[in-house]
Order: C-alpha cells, then structure tokens, then sequence
C-alpha cells in the first residue's frame, strides 16, 4: 500500500449508524435503508479503522494463491463481495460495518464526496425515510489485479 494518509472519520461515531439500517431489499438480498431523511450532499457513511479492513495488492495476491480449499473459495467470495476497490491505497476495502449492503443502481442515490475520498459516501439527492440507499458500481475505479474478478465490481458482468 502507497504510504499515504488514510482519510478515516475521526468522530467516535460512523454517521451510518444515525442515518442507515440494514433491511431486505427488492434489487439484491439484504439492502441499506435510510431510518430518516437525509439531504443531498450529507456524509452518510464515513469509516473509521474499525469499520473497513484494508488489504493490500499483495495480500490479497497471497489470498488467491492459496484459493485450493472450499473454504477459501468461499473466504474470498464474500471477500470480493463486500469489498471495494479505493484507487489512492491500491487496495481493496472490505466493509465490516453495514455500509457492506449497499446496492447497485444506475439510477444512485449516494456516491463518493467531491473530493473522491473512498473512505465516505454522501447523498448525490434527497434520500427519503426508508428508501434504499444505492450507489452505481459502474462508478468505482477497477484495477488490472482483480481482472480475474471482472464479474464482483462490474456490473455490466451480472
């Protein structure tokens, strides 16, 4: 990972836990809801180190190397499923907090802050009480080392 200075939430407190909550969802299994209104341009989600795992290009090139058993298979799915990748640290993120639920829509609520920190997300519009709060995957950077992973990020692939 590039030496550089992650941009984590230094509040006690992840704004997801005031504004968001995990329910079932009509585009994908489980989804993240708003519990209130949350106006354009609010930080929703902002990480703090114990919210996300970072790992690294060659962490995760070890993990893929070792990919014979099941359970690893399985180990890295769910890796790739609930991670994202965040350009300035080439590295992937994994979510441990439930910002991990959000969807994919073309049609997104909320996205990355103007200043692209992938370490929180705002409201792109107005999110009313209960809508589900869905950001477009097609947006996220992709990189060359998850090539053979093409199908978790792009969702043009599902």
């Amino acid at each position: 990972m590039k030496d550089r200075k992650i941009p984590y939430n230094p509040n006690l407190t992840n704004p997801i836990d005031e504004y968001a909550e995990v329910k079932l969802s009509d585009i994908h299994g489980l989804g993240l809801f708003a519990k209130k209104f949350i106006p354009k341009g609010t930080i929703w989600w902002h990480a703090r180190p114990q919210d996300v795992l970072i790992i690294s290009k060659d962490q995760f090139l070890t993990l893929n190397s070792s990919y014979s058993t099941s359970q690893m298979k399985d180990f890295l799915h769910n890796l790739l499923i609930y991670s994202y990748y965040e350009r300035d640290s080439d590295s992937l993120i994994f979510c441990l907090d439930n910002s991990r639920y959000v969807n994919h829509s073309f049609d997104a609520n909320s996205g990355a802050s103007e200043d692209e920190n992938g370490f929180c997300s705002v409201a792109l519009r107005d999110i009313q009480p209960g809508e589900e709060i869905i950001e477009d995957y097609s947006k996220y950077t992709f990189c060359k080392w998850l090539q053979k992973y093409k199908n978790y990020f792009d969702p043009c692939c599902w």
